[in-house]
């Protein structure tokens, strides 16, 4: 063959080798610009959960409107037009802590305080003796994506126009409740008290009130003599006995208080430590009356 023929037909072989690697390119480019889709994955339900904080803050924001409280002269205090057995009002506050909580029943909870003094103590027992603040524990029941008010109890402790401290407490596993701490101190006599609430069902009760301290040393001072009362210089511990690890079901339904007592009483010196648990009848801790000091 000359040497021509075999350029020629090479030539010709170049060109269909060509020829077919435009028309595979070509292919591919319109597979790759038309690639089937993918099959449609199923969407997945998005469940909204309500925020129980903005909740809390609405159950707050209905419960301020319906006493009609105005804003305070401070930043969340609260302004209330009401009427206690010792004082006409008006009175100032704030509320405490919001506590979310779940009961023996399932019922979701949100347990808080209301503690206002009277507006002539301007907040520094400025008030009368006898002049007490207002300390309210509310309960409200989580219903049909809102918070509405179930219980609530106005407590008057307190002196000089200042309101007991109030804070909600876990009692027992699925147990919850409020303790209220006050204090006085007239005519030599000093004291401090703690009493006990626990939220049943709908209800706020009275689980009973201990003496905390207690002390008569001003009565005369470091004059003694005959008219002088013998001396009482009480302190008293207390807390909770919670269990670690998680509650097992049929415990305990309260947790232990744990109290101590240490001083004097009427000069008699005493030293006791007890585990109460709430009566099952009344539902009162069973404090010892020979400690529990009453001026």
């Amino acid at each position: 063959m000359a040497i021509g023929d075999v350029r020629q037909a090479m030539n010709k072989t170049s060109k269909s080798m060509l020829l077919v690697v435009l028309i595979l390119g070509l292919a591919a480019g319109v597979y790759w610009l038309e690639k089937p889709a993918a099959p449609p994955v199923a969407a997945v339900p998005v469940v909204i959960r309500p925020d129980n904080g903005k909740l809390a803050e609405q159950a707050l924001a209905v419960y301020r409107s319906s006493q009609n409280m105005q804003a305070g002269s401070k930043p969340g205090q609260w302004r209330l037009e009401a009427q206690a057995s010792n004082s006409p009002g008006p009175f100032v506050g704030a509320f405490g802590p919001l506590q979310l909580a779940q009961d023996s029943q399932g019922r979701q909870l949100l347990l808080t305080t209301f503690v206002a003094d009277t507006a002539d103590s301007a907040g520094e027992s400025m008030d009368s003796f006898a002049a007490s603040g207002i300390t309210r524990l509310l309960m409200f029941v989580l219903q049909d994506g809102q918070y509405v008010l179930q219980a609530e109890q106005q407590l008057e402790m307190g002196s000089n126009g200042m309101a007991a401290a109030a804070r909600v407490v876990q009692l027992g596993p699925q147990e919850w409740g409020w303790i209220m701490q006050g204090s006085f101190t007239q005519q030599g006599y000093s004291a401090s008290t703690v009493e006990f609430f626990h939220l049943a069902s709908s209800q706020i009760l009275s689980m009973g009130r201990l003496t905390e301290r207690a002390d008569n040393k001003g009565v005369c001072g470091d004059i003694q003599g005959d008219a002088c009362p013998a001396v009482t210089d009480l302190q008293v511990h207390w807390q909770w006995l919670k269990p670690g690890g998680q509650a097992s079901p049929g415990g305990p339904r309260f947790y232990p208080l744990d109290v101590q007592w240490q001083g004097l009483i009427d000069g008699r010196k005493v030293s006791q430590h007890s585990q109460l648990l709430p009566d099952a009848s009344s539902g009162i801790y069973p404090f010892p009356a020979s400690l529990n000091v009453q001026f």
